[in-house]
């Protein structure tokens, strides 16, 4: 087993948690309210402004050019993503300019803030890694559930194949690193990772 399946099978208790969450049940069930979903994509932004920040610091520490040109690609698809979140917003009535940022996203980018100042790639890279993994994980779990429209445009996009290929250029980049690095160190790195996700989904999971 590779070293991104192992993180992955020993956290998919957490993986499980966030699935099972009202705010990600909902999207699926098409009960989650309009005024939920809003607040979590305006907090959302946030937390892809904090994904670039820390691309940008992971190719920093790169060890070869290989990852180097991968987080690149990688820091540019978050670029693109944070004008198409814009779109998203203007289509949802979401006002990102008067957006404060709240307590289950502050942990969550407080904690990528301090792993991407203090530590080395692989353990930025670990702490990244969770998120597109488990959106990846989530959103076919949904697509082949779901019989919802009202959030299907989410759905689509976590469930598509291109992002699934872009939470694999990340693990092969894990699964390849040729540095030192302390498993426990990782392990706990990716499991507080799983674990702010499951906040930040219950975050938005307060409704009837």
């Amino acid at each position: 087993m590779s070293l991104s399946q192992d993180l992955w099978e020993k956290n998919k208790d957490l993986a499980y948690a966030s699935l099972n969450t009202k705010f990600v049940q909902g999207i699926k069930n098409g009960n989650l309210p309009k005024k939920n979903f809003q607040s979590y994509i305006a907090q959302d932004y946030f937390f892809l402004e904090s994904f670039s920040r820390a691309y940008g610091l992971a190719i920093s520490k790169c060890l070869d050019i290989y990852s180097i040109r991968t987080l690149s690609e990688l820091l540019l698809g978050v670029s693109e993503e944070l004008v198409l979140h814009e779109r998203y917003a203007k289509e949802w009535e979401i006002n990102l300019t008067n957006n404060k940022i709240e307590n289950a996203t502050k942990a969550y980018t407080d904690f990528l803030r301090k792993i991407s100042l203090e530590s080395s790639c692989i353990e930025i890279l670990v702490s990244m890694t969770p998120c597109m993994r488990l959106y990846a994980w989530i959103g076919k779990n949904l697509s082949s559930s779901t019989s919802n429209d009202l959030y299907k445009n989410w759905i689509a996009t976590y469930s598509d194949e291109n992002f699934e290929k872009l939470a694999k250029s990340l693990e092969r980049i894990i699964d390849t690193y040729k540095g030192s690095y302390d498993l426990d160190q990782l392990n706990y790195l990716y499991q507080k990772a799983m674990d702010l996700e499951v906040k930040f989904f219950e975050a938005y999971s307060n409704f009837k």
